[in-house]
């Protein structure tokens, strides 16, 4: 987790170059962000500049080496001196901010994340922008406010200063860091020169100290007598450094920290903290996790698991391609469809093709021809996304449009130009049809583990089925969908009612489906219902049931824990209330586990998501997924009007507004509402509340059908527990509405009441489990109006019910 203290400003400097120091840099700063730290990775090397971001270049914009970065800041500080001529501290810590860095795109736990400060933009002039620059104009002010801007902003700053020694050096290792790493072959003049420059810094640092941390690069273990002595040779040169050590503590310093040669990372510029598996002590990456110990003083001493799919996949983003296609290929998609996405992605790369997303931007004008392929679904086509990316006329590049979405129609523009369907191949099939269709010119195809085919089923499914009109939640996803990769639990809380945590797994267990073989979705209200839906994937998976529900539970739960026929399986345990009630349910092995829960005190461990309110615009794509004729403006109006309600109450809002197709509509539902008297919705809700919602949908169902209404509160004497549909449509409840519908006299009828109640938000029917289920909000809001005995006289009738349907 991110600590709250001052940051520290580490610096990696070598004497001499070619010893792993940027290497060691940037691994060191992946491993703090993944640990949750706000971390950034600053490339001093300013005579041969863009080392550093070549590392982060899979999750940097393409562009990159052409962003500014730290010269670039250090003019814009310069020219603006001159023309200030006296100023005040404002001043110094204004230009000292680290405006220049780019964000490395990868989803770190909790506050973690990782921008990287480029040297600065590679043009013609950078070479005479630097040789012109002079350095002594960075004064102590501006040195010591660019320090604390960093040390406030960031956990770590990491610095890969240039070799050698003259005044930008003197800058990185002597009047920045907290500590400085210096790194050194074992070679006489590279030990010599890092001695010297650490006794340097020693006797000469700042008043606040540099810790000092020498670090052996590059050592070939194999050679067993040349290391000991030149690991002996480099101890007595840098006598008791690191100081403040014991000579027990400072053994094992010398004995532990080295960075090891190791074969493989010749030819490309690639993160240990991918090439190589966890757990081997003797690996790069178990080296730069011990690096990173010493740095932090044992607070982070190791990367977190990541899987191992996803290991190997983001892997092959460093690998540089066979044979390098000539046209850049844009990647154009919405979040949506993001198994589509990767799984193309992969597909175009391995085959030689750079192909980067059109959210990083690409210069259309001049420069090497560009060409757009679009991943086309309903959801696509109704996204800004769609419009900015459509070539315009002086690309001289047709679009590549695959369509994903077989219950699409092209509009205009899209239907002048033939897509590749993709919806009814197999994985070989549209693989081979995509490079096809992009013109590739190789046929080699590089193998090896990647994404699933998005058009792939899990063997194993139940879930509930996918909601048309979800919205938003997108970085939400992204996020659980990396925690599920790297930890085996992840549980989804949220601290009120109605705020999604059920439909936020439902989206993902359908948006990421392909990356699992077996999907199993468990109601986890009571035991029971956990016992039982367990159960039924034993006999799904051909079990034996004998012993009753507990032992075929258990017997599901020892095949997963075994992953022989399905290793990458998924539970989802919906609606958990406390952790010792499904203890005995949650299985280890090899699969995953996601859990939604009520209790935001939840303490079981894994990863946590807590879900917040959706985003104001993700609010107004709610809202007019119900009423398109609402418009943009109405319905930011509308949201804003609303305030912070959860999403439940947006659809019920949005429901209640395509039912009544009212003439001035906000106008109107806001009268409704009370928020144009005295603040209070219906029922004396505060404006605001979610509450406000529910009880004017609630008010147009009792209206339009004393019946539906009715159903509504027999319903919700079982919620948060389902009412099967099948009891529903049985002749005991017919008698129990007749009172308030005469004309009942069939299920049919009764189908449609259960329409009305869908209709407005207020229960969910649910085809894959054949039940209606109440919200608890809703719940809470009708059990309220009615009085002792009228609750019991609602229960009873739903008791009879329920006999009625088990006794059929």
């Amino acid at each position: 987790m991110t600590s709250h203290r001052e940051g520290r400003i580490i610096t990696f400097y070598s004497y001499k170059g070619g010893v792993g120091r940027t290497m060691a840099l940037a691994n060191v700063a992946w491993i703090l962000a993944a640990n949750g730290h706000r971390v950034l990775a600053s490339d001093w090397d300013l005579e041969t500049p863009g080392g550093l971001p070549r590392y982060y270049r899979p999750f940097l914009p393409r562009d990159a080496l052409g962003s500014t970065g730290l010269i670039d800041h250090f003019t814009d500080f310069t020219d603006a001196l001159r023309r200030r001529g006296h100023p005040d501290e404002e001043f110094y810590l204004r230009h000292a901010g680290v405006e220049h860095a780019m964000s490395v795109e990868w989803t770190f736990p909790g506050s973690g994340r990782l921008n990287c400060l480029s040297a600065g933009r590679q043009d013609r002039d950078y070479h005479a922008t630097l040789a012109s620059f002079r350095w002594e104009e960075l004064d102590a002010r501006f040195l010591g406010a660019l320090r604390e801007r960093w040390r406030s902003e960031y956990d770590y700053v990491l610095i890969d200063s240039r070799s050698g020694m003259g005044s930008a050096v003197d800058i990185c290792i002597r009047e920045l860091p907290d500590i400085l790493v210096s790194c050194f072959t074992l070679n006489d003049q590279s030990i010599d020169g890092a001695a010297l420059t650490a006794l340097h810094v020693a006797r000469s640092a700042p008043a606040h100290g540099v810790r000092i941390l020498p670090l052996p690069m590059r050592v070939n273990e194999q050679q067993a007598d040349a290391f000991t002595a030149g690991r002996e040779l480099a101890r007595s040169r840098f006598a008791d450094v690191p100081h403040g050590l014991s000579p027990d503590s400072l053994r094992r310093y010398w004995a532990e920290n080295r960075i090891p040669h190791r074969t493989g990372y010749e030819h490309e510029e690639v993160l240990a903290t991918f090439k190589d598996a966890p757990g081997d002590p003797d690996s790069l990456l178990a080296s730069y996790e011990r690096l990173t110990s010493a740095i932090t003083g044992g607070r982070v001493t190791r990367l977190p698991a990541l899987d191992e799919t996803l290991r190997q996949y983001h892997l092959g983003s460093f690998v540089r391609p066979l044979t390098p296609e000539v046209t850049p290929l844009i990647l154009s998609s919405v979040p949506r469809d993001r198994m589509w996405a990767d799984w193309v992605r992969w597909v175009l790369t391995r085959a030689g093709f750079q192909v980067v997303p059109s959210s990083f931007g690409t210069d259309r004008q001049g420069g090497a021809a560009v060409r757009t392929v679009m991943l086309v679904s309903a959801a696509y086509l109704k996204s800004s996304r769609a419009r900015a990316d459509w070539p315009t006329g002086d690309t001289g590049q047709a679009p590549v449009l695959l369509r994903i979405d077989d219950r699409v129609v092209l509009p205009e523009p899209y239907s002048r130009h033939t897509p590749l369907d993709l919806t009814a191949l197999d994985a070989e099939s549209a693989r081979a049809a995509i490079l096809e269709a992009v013109g590739s010119r190789s046929r080699e195809h590089r193998t090896g583990p990647g994404p699933g085919f998005p058009n792939s089923r899990p063997a194993v499914w139940q879930a509930p089925p996918r909601n048309p009109r979800f919205v938003g939640r997108d970085r939400q996803l992204d996020e659980l969908h990396d925690a599920l990769a790297a930890h085996r639990q992840v549980t989804v809380r949220a601290a009120g009612l109605g705020m999604g945590r059920r439909q936020l797994a439902v989206e993902y267990v359908h948006r990421f489906r392909a990356d699992y073989d077996l999907v199993w979705w468990v109601p986890a209200t009571t035991r029971s219902l956990a016992a039982t839906a367990l159960a039924r994937l034993a006999r799904h998976l051909e079990l034996p049931t004998a012993g009753g529900i507990d032992a075929a539970a258990r017997r599901a739960l020892s095949a997963l824990e075994a992953g022989k026929s399905y290793g990458r399986w998924l539970l989802v345990y919906d609606d958990a209330t406390t952790p010792d009630a499904l203890t005995e349910f949650l299985p280890s092995g090899p699969g995953r586990i996601l859990l939604t829960v009520r209790d935001t005190q939840w303490e079981k461990p894994g990863h946590q998501l807590i879900l917040e309110h959706l985003l104001p615009r993700e609010s107004v794509e709610l809202l007019l997924g119900w009423v398109p004729s609402l418009g943009p403006v109405l319905a930011d109006s509308l949201a804003t009007a609303l305030g912070d309600v959860p999403p439940l109450a947006l659809e019920q809002a949005g429901a209640w507004l395509a039912e009544t197709g009212a003439a001035d509509p906000v106008e109107e539902y806001l009268a409704q509402l009370g928020h144009g008297g005295n603040g209070a919705g219906p029922g004396g809700s505060p404006a605001g509340s979610p509450e406000g919602p529910a009880r004017l949908a609630e008010g147009a169902l009792r209206k339009r059908s004393p019946a539906a209404h009715r159903l509504l509160q027999l319903c919700c004497c079982s919620a948060p527990l389902s009412v099967p549909l099948t009891a529903i449509r049985g002749d005991a409840t017919l008698a129990a509405l007749r009172p308030y519908d005469t004309s009942l006299d069939e299920a049919p009828g009764l189908d449609a009441l259960v329409t009305e109640l869908t209709r407005l938000c207020l229960a969910e029917a649910d085809p894959s489990s054949n039940s209606l289920r109440v919200h608890r909000l809703v719940q809470r809001i009708v059990l309220a109006e009615l009085s002792q005995d009228e609750r019991e006289t609602a229960l009873r009738d739903l008791h009879d019910i329920l006999i009625a349907a088990s006794a059929g």
